[in-house]
C-alpha cells in the first residue's frame, strides 16, 4: 500500500534540539518494517506541491497538535476530493477525535504502536524524514534519542498520548553507536520527558557516555538529583538541561502536581551552576485563578542569579491549565510581549549555539590563553 505521511511545519527553529518529529519517524519506520511504500512530505525543510505529491496515494497520514490544525483539515479536505483515505493519529486524533473526525476518514487514538514491545520498535526513520538535509543546515551533527515515551507524573499543564514506558538500555546504547557510526555525529539529545525519573538508569546512562566523544543534553526534574548524578552527568560531556521548575512557590507547585519540593529546585540549580552545566528554566504564570497582580509578584521574586524566565501557561489540547484567565486579554498580551522583553534581556530561551566539537576545543584553548 502507498502510504504518504505529511509532518507540517513545526514552530521551533531547526536547529531546536526538538526539531526531530521523532513520533512520526517511528511510524514511518513501522509501516516501511509492514511491507508499505512511504512517502514522507517534511515540511519543516522544504515546500511541496500537495496535489502532485499524494495524488497516487492510498492513504494520507497526519499528525500534530493545535497549530497544525488548519493545515490538516485543509489537506485532508483535498484528499477527500480526489477520493484519498485519510488518517490521522497524536495529541487531536487523541483529545478531541469529535471535532477532528469530522474531516478524516480514520481517527487513531494514543499510541500507533501500543501493544508492541518498544523494544521490538525499528529505528526512528531519520533517512525519510530527510536527515542528511538537516544536518546540512545545522552547525552541529545530532541526533534524537529516546530512552523512554510518556511519563509517570500528571502535572496539570502536560499531557501525554503515549503511556509511560522504558527501553532497555542495550538497545538504546546501540542505537547511539549506530548514528555515530553511519552519521558521525557530534551531539546526542535524550527527547524523553524526563531522563533523570530514575537515579540508577541515569547513572547508567551517564556512565556509558564517558569517553564516547559525544556532547550531550536532556530535559530533568529536580527530584531525584544529587551532587553524585551532576557529577556523573559533567563527567560524561553534558553540556545542557532544561530544567523543569514552573514555580518556586510550594503551594503553587502542589496544586500544578509536580510532585517535587521548592528546596529541590534550588538545589538543582546551584549544583549546574557549581559544576558549570549550562541549563534554562522557566516558572508557568496565568493559571485561572492568578490575578494580574499574582503575576507581577511572582516575577519579581523569582531568585537573581539563576537562567529561568517567565512564560504563560498554554492550553493545549489534553490539558487542564490555561484555558481560561483572571487576567485581560491587553494584560495577556502585554505579559507576552514583556516576557519576550524579559528573555532576550537575560539571554534566556536561547539554545546554546551549536558549535562543533572541535570549535569547542577551539575555543576553550584558546580561552586558556588569554587567561595565562
Amino acid at each position: 500500500m502507498k502510504i504518504c505521511l505529511v509532518c507540517h511545519k513545526y514552530d521551533v527553529a531547526l536547529d531546536d534540539p526538538c526539531c526531530y518529529p521523532l513520533g512520526f519517524m517511528y511510524v514511518s519506520s513501522t509501516l516501511k518494517l509492514q511491507g508499505h511504500e512511504v512517502k514522507v512530505l517534511n515540511y519543516n525543510l522544504w515546500d511541496y506541491d500537495f496535489i502532485e505529491e499524494v495524488k497516487d496515494q492510498d492513504v494520507v497520514c497526519f499528525t500534530g497538535f493545535e497549530e497544525f490544525a488548519k493545515s490538516i483539515v485543509r489537506d485532508a479536505t483535498l484528499c477527500k476530493e480526489m477520493g484519498i483515505w485519510t488518517v490521522l493519529g497524536g495529541a487531536l486524533a487523541t483529545y478531541i477525535p469529535e471535532v477532528m473526525g469530522k474531516y478524516v476518514d480514520q481517527i487513531i487514538v494514543g499510541e500507533f504502536e501500543e501493544t508492541s514491545n518498544i523494544d521490538d520498535f525499528p529505528l526512528p526513520d531519520y533517512e525519510g524524514f530527510g536527515v542528511e538535509e538537516y544536518h546540512k543546515r545545522h552547525s552541529l551533527k545530532y541526533m534524537g534519542v529516546l530512552t523512554s515515551r510518556g511519563c509517570p507524573h500528571s502535572c496539570t499543564f502536560c499531557t501525554q498520548i503515549c503511556k509511560f514506558r522504558v527501553r532497555s538500555l542495550g538497545k538504546v546504547f546501540g542505537e547511539i553507536e549506530y548514528y555515530k557510526r553511519k552519521y558521525e555525529i557530534e551531539s546526542i539529545v535524550f527527547n524523553d520527558n524526563t531522563l533523570n525519573l530514575s537515579k540508577s538508569r541515569f547513572m547508567k546512562i551517564c556512565n556509558w557516555m564517558k569517553g564516547k566523544d559525544l556532547e550531550w543534553g536532556a530535559s530533568i526534574r529536580c527530584e531525584p538529583f544529587d551532587e553524585e548524578m551532576v557529577k556523573a552527568a559533567k563527567e560524561s560531556n553534558c553540556n545542557y538541561f532544561v530544567v523543569g521548575v514552573e514555580s518556586f512557590n510550594q503551594v503553587k507547585l502542589d496544586a500544578m502536581s509536580k510532585g517535587i519540593k521548592a528546596e529541590s529546585i534550588i538545589n538543582t540549580l546551584d549544583l549546574l551552576h557549581k559544576y558549570d552545566i549550562s541549563y534554562h528554566s522557566s516558572i508557568l504564570v496565568g493559571f485561572e485563578n492568578e490575578s494580574y497582580e499574582d503575576i507581577t509578584t511572582e516575577i519579581s521574586l523569582i531568585p537573581r542569579g539563576y537562567n529561568v524566565f517567565p512564560a504563560l501557561v498554554q492550553p493545549f489540547v489534553g490539558t487542564k491549565d490555561g484555558k481560561t484567565r483572571l487576567i485581560t486579554e491587553e494584560q495577556e498580551e502585554f505579559l507576552d510581549l514583556e516576557f519576550g522583553k524579559y528573555i532576550e534581556a537575560h539571554g534566556m530561551y536561547q539554545f546554546p549555539a551549536l558549535k562543533s566539537c572541535n570549535e569547542r576545543k577551539e575555543q576553550r584553548a584558546n580561552d586558556r590563553c588569554t587567561l595565562s
